[in-house]
């Protein structure tokens, strides 16, 4: 690849023209923690008037605009920006003490360097807990008919997609096999399963590292229960009610439908577990608020874009 690194870490997002809002809140937000790291972007469709504010940012981007040979080659688009994304890790890895993998609709509230640190230091693979954890036992977790890991194994180092930091010199291949068993061997499990897989495949079990999943990305409706909701504090951070910073938010914060259902959700685990308290529905309902608002906030910042429906164009 041709491209000189300008810092000792960077990180690493896809994302296609459906992704543009979320992609800008999220490089915006890079500029508002003062990331200092390189920034590549595997871009799919986007838009020249948005790539070409890249340059305004206080940081490099280093864009990556994918072809339609190499998505043709890749199975498609979802393909390239969700699995294709860790084969880029460990592709441009190489160059960087230590890599953040993404995904392009989160925002971060604060910068988080010391995590490169810790994995460039140590070797030690960091990454968002997952609230379940898996035993890889399905057909679709066969390559060549046979198992990448014992099928009895329950994962509990199971992690979420993103953010994960990682040494990718130390661990290129396992990177790169994530997408090789896709596109090579037929692996059709979801690309969290395959690189879930690969770090375990690869002996990695001991070198994992979870990170508490409602400090990065909040899901399941994490950042709107009772203790765990997100509010605001005198230095204008987000943080839980229980007093965890929070690094980063992760969630399609731009769309009003997945809003609404982010209560709808809510609720009806209020009704079930909560005896069914308006308390918590209207705690939930101001953390939403509160994390629309950090949304909102990235998304018009140093770089625009016209606010309307990208999923339809």
């Amino acid at each position: 690849m041709d491209f000189k690194p300008t810092s000792k870490f960077a990180y690493v997002v896809g994302a296609c023209y459906k992704y543009v809002p979320e992609l800008c809140a999220l490089l915006n937000s890079f500029d508002m923690v003062g990331n200092v790291f390189d920034v590549h972007v595997l871009g799919i469709g986007l838009p020249e008037e948005f790539t070409k504010q890249f340059a305004k940012l206080g940081y490099r981007v280093v864009y990556h605009n994918i072809q339609e040979d190499e998505i043709q080659a890749g199975r498609g688009v979802s393909e390239i920006v969700c699995r294709k994304r860790y084969w880029y890790a460990g592709e441009i890895g190489n160059q960087y003490q230590a890599m953040c993998v993404l995904d392009a609709d989160m925002v971060f509230i604060r910068n988080p360097w010391q995590f490169f640190e810790i994995a460039a230091l140590t070797g030690f693979v960091l990454g968002a807990s997952k609230e379940q954890n898996k035993i890889y036992n399905h057909e679709h977790h066969h390559v060549d008919g046979r198992w990448l890991i014992d099928p009895e194994f329950c994962n509990d180092k199971d992690l979420c997609n993103a953010p994960l930091f990682i040494d990718a010199r130390k661990y290129e291949q396992a990177l790169k096999d994530s997408w090789l068993w896709f596109i090579e061997h037929g692996f059709k499990a979801p690309d969290m399963d395959a690189m879930n897989l690969a770090f375990l495949h690869h002996e990695m079990y001991h070198m994992i590292v979870k990170l508490a999943g409602v400090q990065w990305l909040g899901t399941n409706e994490q950042m709107l229960k009772p203790y765990m909701k997100a509010c605001k504090r005198s230095d204008s951070l987000l943080w839980t009610d229980s007093g965890l910073e929070i690094w980063s938010i992760h969630g399609h914060y731009y769309h009003e439908k997945w809003r609404t259902q982010q209560l709808l959700n809510r609720k009806g685990c209020i009704k079930g577990r909560l005896d069914g308290s308006e308390k918590a529905y209207g705690d939930a309902a101001g953390a939403l608020e509160v994390l629309h608002k950090a949304f909102l906030d990235a998304l018009n910042g140093v770089i625009t874009v016209e606010h309307k429906d990208y999923r339809c164009g």
